[in-house]
């Protein structure tokens, strides 16, 4: 079950980037947000536990698969006052880091610290009070005590008491023996539970007194902890007294992370605490279930009606996509940890790969009287296509020796899907592909995930010396890449067809979402570029990513799931589509339209899908999404750096597509094999440079960096042979460098052409969609650059161009201002309505290398 106007001056701003410093960078892992405004989800995560909510349906506190608590909200008592003050009116801030969260309450007089925190790997919670100013402050926490299953489990028969001998409440479910405690050692009163008719209260509470420490500040602390072995004070006590050292090893773990994962330092500091937080978000998702293992849920939000909660339990397509994430981050063995797991519950009959798994699975017959399991044809070919990735990233043909026979099963599985007169998947009665709105026969994003599949089948198939398994691979790729051309193009509207319906009728929708098509290869180049060119505009871009389907669809509603909405997966898929495809002004805006998801609601995580048509999250979406978190890190690693690992063969593709504007970028902690390489990448107008640090045996890099357009080489260091890569909206140059056990630098010299970079404003909640959007940019001879463009907002319609080069004519826009080589070009706004394109043509007079 899934699935704003700022006004702004066009005058020339010149801001000189300098690269970050990696130490500064690495330090700021915490996150600090404003606590106004609709309220911010708080996401706390261990291994057996967590703690979510929001500030105005309190929190609720999880020991999977049970719900221990929900509701959880603080008043504070001071003397003198009948009133006691609402903690939800007084919370003014919210520090989010890996381990914790802080949220602090600020009264007229005192200040309350609130840290939230959930161990690596027990049932339970630690939440601890400071409390500083007046001293006579107490703290009311109240609660609905819960101890009921994960969705769609429930149990019945709760009891709950209130214990003087552990100084807490202690709930209890005699059928399967469950039980908890919430319990505080400085509770000085509580609500009685007696069994009465009328008059008991919607909500327990229990009143806290803070204690002074040594250091003058007052503490208190309060646990909720499941029972697991007989003794629920026992096991609250012992939360209580290793708090500290449970703390610590949250502390190191988190650490050890971020020493393990690629690092990525860039001139802007909102990217790499974006980057950074993504890795964490993605290691939070780890959760081990009694009963069923290991493995990376979908992500957190709040429970509501029919979900408890939404969506912390396991999906295999959302791991698969983590998978992405933990090998573009260099997280091999994590990567390898979730790709077993998916492999556990594989269908042992026909060789399927499930899509979903509640943490109450184990106590309700999940498989044989629900329908969750099994239902998605689509997850198969996904694994298929993952695992081919895993083995060539990171060169473990052991993993996949191991698990062949599995491998080989989810092949036929796959192949039963395919009609035999086409050549391509269908969707059986029952079951779905992709889409989970719409009942389709076939599906052209299922018939791309067939294409990726077989490929990587084939790949695998040769590894291991299969034969004839790398032959049908081969096979079925040939067959459905000529199968997908003729069936799915659509000439009358230059785009592809979303699939056919179950009476064999077109589905005419457009939506990027089958871009790995154009990667492939499948269409003809014309046929590309009118598509990747419809994908540019706003119709589909957004400020903050890309719409889920064209706003002139006639279904488009952009607050609906998935007719309109903004997918942070789709939109970072996007981007490196579009990376790839050599048309990096569409990616960029793609990509970096994310780095703001990062702060819009629980800090440092990224939500499911945001609305179509103004800056904020859209009504069902989880503010906590593994697959987006996942998704925007790989699109830096893959796209924007265009970073690919071979393990097995120590060669790395480096092919980065650098904003204009960045000086130098650096990447360490790249894993090749058992080695981490550090790459520093430095650009200027006259210049790319590729610095490699490589302590271990000697990496094969194939460097195509991004060069000015219609800029010419002029040579490289030490006479290595440099060749010029002329592509669709940009140019490369090519060099192949070794690098051997120290230091490697690496040039390429150019001179003349012109960098571009659209000027960008950030958007903050409410806000419009304002940034212009470059659609192409093409260097024709003579030393004239032409631009197409959508000018969203006339007072946003500003691109700024870096050259050497003197600008004679300008027709379509005019320059505004020119300083240290960087012009400031404003847009015309078009005359024939703002859904026209504006085309521009910039004139310059040489080369900028003469006098």
């Amino acid at each position: 079950m899934r699935r704003f106007a700022v006004a702004a001056s066009a005058a020339l701003s010149v801001t000189a980037y300098a690269p970050a410093d990696p130490a500064a960078a690495r330090e700021d892992v915490a996150w600090t947000a404003d606590a106004s405004g609709p309220g911010r989800f708080i996401g706390v995560h261990g291994r057996r536990s967590s703690i979510l909510g929001y500030p105005q349906t309190g929190l609720e506190i999880w020991a999977y698969p049970l719900q221990l608590l929900s509701g959880y909200q603080l008043r504070f008592r001071e003397a003198g006052r009948t009133e006691p003050w609402n903690g939800a009116t007084l919370l003014t801030r919210i520090e989010s880091r890996p381990s914790e969260v802080v949220r602090v309450y600020s009264g007229p007089d005192f200040v309350v610290r609130e840290h939230l925190f959930t161990p690596l790997s027990a049932p339970g919670a630690i939440v601890t009070y400071e409390v500083e100013g007046r001293p006579d402050i107490q703290i009311e926490a109240r609660f609905q005590p819960s101890l009921d299953l994960m969705w769609p489990g429930a149990l019945g028969g709760q009891e709950i008491a209130w214990s003087d001998a552990r100084s807490g409440y202690v709930e209890r479910e005699p059928l399967h023996g469950y039980a908890a405690t919430i319990r505080s050692g400085q509770a000085i009163a509580h609500d009685a539970t007696t069994n009465v008719a009328t008059g008991r209260p919607a909500t327990l509470g229990l009143v806290i007194a803070p204690k002074s420490d040594a250091d003058g500040i007052r503490r208190a602390r309060l646990t909720v902890t499941q029972d697991e072995g007989g003794d629920p004070a026992g096991a609250s006590l012992a939360l209580d007294r290793n708090s500290a050292a449970l703390a610590d090893a949250a502390t190191a773990h988190y650490a050890a992370v971020r020493d393990e994962a690629v690092e990525i330092v860039t001139p802007d500091a909102e990217v790499n605490r974006a980057l950074a937080a993504a890795t964490t978000d993605v290691e939070q998702a780890w959760v081990c279930a009694p009963g069923i293992g290991c493995g990376m849920v979908g992500g957190y939000g709040p429970s509501r009606p029919g979900r408890r909660p939404q969506y912390a339990w396991f999906f295999a397509g959302d791991g698969l996509v983590a998978v992405q994430g933990l090998l573009a981050a260099g997280r091999y063995e994590r990567a390898r940890d979730e790709l077993a797991f998916v492999l556990q519950y594989q269908n042992a009959a026909n060789g399927m790969i499930w899509h979903e798994i509640s943490t109450s699975a184990p106590l309700i017959d999940w498989q044989r009287r629900y329908p969750y399991m099994f239902v998605h044809v689509d997850i198969t070919l996904q694994f298929l296509s993952t695992l081919s990735a895993y083995v060539e990233t990171t060169g473990d043909t052991a993993f996949l020796e191991a698990h062949w026979r599995a491998v080989r099963s989810a092949w036929r599985y796959a192949r039963s899907l395919i009609d035999p007169h086409t050549g391509l998947p269908t969707i059986p009665a029952g079951k779905e592909g992709q889409n989970e709105q719409t009942v389709l026969h076939d599906d052209v994003r299922l018939s791309a995930a067939w294409i990726a599949a077989a490929d990587g089948f084939a790949q695998l198939a040769r590894t291991v010396g299969d034969r004839g398994g790398a032959r049908e691979g081969q096979l079925a790729l040939r067959l459905a890449r000529q199968a997908v051309r003729d069936t799915y193009w659509d000439a009358a509207s230059g785009f592809w067809y979303g699939g056919h319906d179950t009476a064999g009728q077109a589905v005419r929708e457009q939506r990027p979402d089958a871009l790995g098509l154009l990667e492939a290869g499948v269409f003809t180049p014309a046929q590309a570029d009118q598509a990747l060119e419809r994908l540019a505009t706003p119709d589909f871009q957004t400020d903050w990513g890309m719409r889920s389907l064209s706003a002139r669809d006639p279904h488009y509603d952009p607050n609906t799931y998935a007719d309109g909405a903004v997918w942070g997966l789709g939109s970072s898929a996007a981007a490196t589509s579009f990376w790839r495809s050599h048309r990096p002004f569409t990616a960029w805006d793609a990509w970096h339209g994310m780095v703001a998801w990062a702060a819009l609601d629980s800090p440092g995580h990224m939500h499911e899908v945001l609305a179509g048509d103004l800056f904020h999250s859209e009504r069902e979406s989880v503010p906590e999404q593994t697959w987006t978190s996942a998704g925007f890190l790989a699109g830096a690693v893959d796209g924007l750096l265009g970073l690919q690992v071979r393990g097995r063969e120590r060669r790395v593709i480096l092919a980065p597509h650098l904003p204009a504007d960045w000086s130098q970028v650096n990447v360490t902690r790249v894993r090749v094999g058992d080695t981490r390489l550090s790459f520093r990448l430095s650009q200027d107008g006259q210049a790319a440079t590729l610095e490699v640090d490589n302590p271990g045996p000697p990496v094969t890099i194939d460097w195509q960096p991004e060069i000015p357009l219609g800029a010419s080489l002029t040579g490289a260091a030490d006479g290595a042979a440099a060749t010029l890569l002329h592509t669709a909206q940009d140019q490369h140059a090519r060099l192949i460098v070794v690098a051997g056990e120290r230091t490697t630098w690496a040039t390429v010299r150019y001179r003349g052409g012109v960098r571009i970079a659209p000027v960008e404003v950030t958007p903050r909640i409410g806000d419009h969609s304002v940034n212009p959007k470059l659609v192409s940019a093409r260097w024709d001879a003579g030393e004239r650059l032409r631009l197409r463009a959508y000018v969203v907002d006339p007072a946003h319609a500003a691109i700024d161009l870096f050259t050497a080069m003197p600008i004679r004519r300008v027709t379509g826009g005019a320059v505004t201002g020119c300083a240290a080589g960087r012009c400031r070009l404003v847009l015309h706004a078009p005359t024939q309505g703002d859904d026209q394109p504006v085309d521009v043509e910039v004139a310059f007079a040489g080369d900028g290398t003469g006098p």
